[in-house]
């Protein structure tokens, strides 16, 4: 695994990450993408989220499960969204 090293590809797929967690996210609090760490491994895609307070409930992971779902293409990659505890 390694990070993507395309600059302008790293922030579309963020964006675009970002795009579909607005769609679905908790209500309590926000998910968000970490732009400069998104990873490529074989065709994978992953991508680093974190929540204030690391908060991980069952909403979270809906709104992952779900955003994931939305950002599949038929191109070949697949996305992961991966928690990460925020520095």
């Amino acid at each position: 695994m390694k990070k993507l090293a395309d600059s302008k590809t790293r922030k579309k797929i963020a964006k675009l990450a970002q795009e579909a967690l607005d769609r679905h996210q908790p209500r309590k609090y926000r998910v968000s993408v970490d732009p400069s760490a998104i990873l490529e491994d074989d065709g994978w895609y992953h991508i680093l989220v974190t929540t204030p307070n690391d908060v991980r409930d069952r909403d979270f992971y809906d709104a992952l499960a779900e955003a994931e779902g939305e950002l599949q293409d038929g191109n070949g990659h697949q996305y992961l969204l991966v928690p990460v505890i925020a520095d």
